[in-house]
């Protein structure tokens, strides 16, 4: 029989034994593979994210991406996919190198007074910093998106949802201990200080330093008592 030239050829192994290869599937084995990466993923997904995060999703384009990446439009494909898979990768790594430790500081703080107040505390520190955007990336990436990118928004609400849980699980746990009457309402509790953190990203947003940031957390803390 007779097999179609163009899937076989032949090759000659080192003691002259001519055998059969697929040619197709060594072609479709080496576009697999693609050319090696010539880019430090993480230092791209770095840069990215400080687009990402300094600009928003939106008015970030694959030009303006591939620009600062150093890279090209086919080269970002081949490594994160389209745009929407590129933020989401710049939105784990922001939180895995910018956000606060929030499970770090709960676990260790004695009372719930004493974990929202280093919470606040620093959240401040990446709230400003040198030569990075200003305010949390998880609320100002999305805060002009289209109805177009309504996924994209409701992903970043999911992952806003899960530091809230956190937050009134914290407070209900110091309900439990007895730092917070039973009385309380928890709810109402942890949107105080949801509402908080993100108006504290709005106003560094709008050039408010640090230590006016400082003033407003000192502020919350002195009337921890009266939403008890």
């Amino acid at each position: 029989m007779i097999k179609p030239k163009n899937q076989l050829d032949s090759r000659v192994d080192s003691e002259g034994i001519t055998s059969d290869v697929d040619v197709s599937n060594v072609v479709a084995s080496v576009r697999r593979r693609g050319r090696p990466k010539c880019f430090n993923e993480q230092q791209a997904l770095e840069k990215a994210m400080l687009l990402f995060w300094q600009y928003g999703y939106e008015a970030t384009s694959i030009s303006d991406l591939t620009h600062a990446l150093g890279i090209t439009a086919p080269s970002l494909y081949s490594s994160f996919g389209d745009k929407a898979g590129l933020f989401e990768k710049c939105l784990d790594y922001y939180l895995a190198h910018e956000a606060c430790a929030i499970e770090q500081i709960f676990s260790q703080a004695k009372t719930a007074k004493i974990a929202m107040e280093l919470y606040l505390r620093e959240n401040l520190k990446s709230l400003v910093q040198a030569n990075k955007p200003k305010g949390c990336m998880l609320v100002v990436s999305t805060m002009n998106c289209s109805t177009a990118n309504h996924e994209i928004q409701q992903h970043l609400l999911e992952k806003r949802n899960i530091t809230k849980s956190k937050i009134y699980q914290r407070l209900e746990q110091g309900q439990i201990a007895g730092d917070i009457p039973q009385t309380t309402d928890l709810a109402a509790m942890t949107d105080f200080y949801v509402t908080l953190l993100q108006g504290m990203t709005i106003q560094a947003r709008d050039g408010a330093t640090i230590q006016q940031l400082e003033k407003v957390v000192q502020t919350a803390i002195k009337t921890w008592d009266l939403l008890l």
